[in-house]
C-alpha cells in the first residue's frame, strides 16, 4: 500500500515538473505502449514515455523493418517482452513483428529517436521527410494532418453566447397635462 501511494505521488510530482510534456501515468507504470502529450499533440510513446516514430520507407504490414544496421543506433525499435504488447490509450491496431517483437501501428514498424532526451520531446519528427510521430488512432502526424488537428475544434466547451433580448418598442402614449385651475376673482374664504 505504501509503495503504491508513494508511486503515485511521484508520478503526480514528476508530472507537475514535466509541465506541458506529459505522459499519463499507465505509461510510466511500465506498460509497453500508452499516450502522451506533446507540443505536437497528443501521440503514442514508448512505457518509458519516450515519443514514437513512424519510419515512411516502412511498408506497412509487411512484417519486416526497412531501418537496420546504423538506422537503429539513430533510431531504436519499440519492442515488447511478448507478442501481446500492455497497451493503454492506443486506438489503432497494435500488433508485432514476430521474429523480433518490433511493436506496429496499425501494421507499420515504430521506434523512438537518440536525440529524443526527455519525455515530450518530439525531436526526430520531420527529420529527412521521413520520420513522424504518430497519433493513438495510428496516423502519421505529418505537417498536414497537424495542421488539420489544430483545425478541427477544440474539445474545450465554446463560450456562452450571450443572448440579446430586442425589446418591442413601447407604444408612445401622450400624455396630458391636466389644465391648472385657473385663479378666480373671487376671494376665498380666508380673505385672498
Amino acid at each position: 500500500m505504501i509503495k503504491k501511494k508513494f508511486g503515485t505521488r511521484l508520478i503526480f510530482c514528476l508530472t507537475l515538473l514535466v509541465g506541458v510534456n506529459t505522459i499519463s501515468p499507465v505509461s510510466a507504470a511500465g506498460g509497453d505502449l500508452g499516450v502522451g502529450t506533446t507540443t505536437l499533440g497528443t501521440i503514442i510513446v514508448d512505457g518509458k514515455g519516450m515519443s514514437a516514430y513512424y519510419y515512411l520507407p516502412d511498408v506497412p504490414n509487411s512484417g519486416v523493418s526497412s531501418c537496420t544496421g546504423g538506422c537503429l543506433i539513430h533510431w531504436p525499435a519499440i519492442t515488447s517482452t511478448s507478442v501481446t504488447p500492455l497497451v493503454q490509450g492506443v486506438t489503432a491496431k497494435v500488433s508485432v513483428i514476430p521474429t523480433s517483437n518490433q511493436i506496429l501501428i496499425n501494421g507499420r514498424p515504430i521506434y523512438t529517436f537518440a536525440g529524443d532526451q526527455k519525455v515530450g520531446d518530439v525531436n526526430g519528427q520531420g527529420i529527412g521527410g521521413v520520420w513522424y510521430v504518430i497519433s493513438p488512432a495510428g496516423i502519421e502526424l505529418n505537417a498536414a494532418e497537424i495542421a488539420k488537428e489544430s483545425a478541427k475544434p477544440s474539445a474545450s466547451p465554446s463560450p456562452t453566447p450571450t443572448i440579446t433580448h430586442r425589446s418591442t418598442p413601447k407604444p408612445k402614449v401622450q400624455v396630458t397635462k391636466k389644465p391648472k385651475p385657473k385663479k378666480s376673482k373671487v376671494n376665498s374664504y380666508y380673505g385672498r
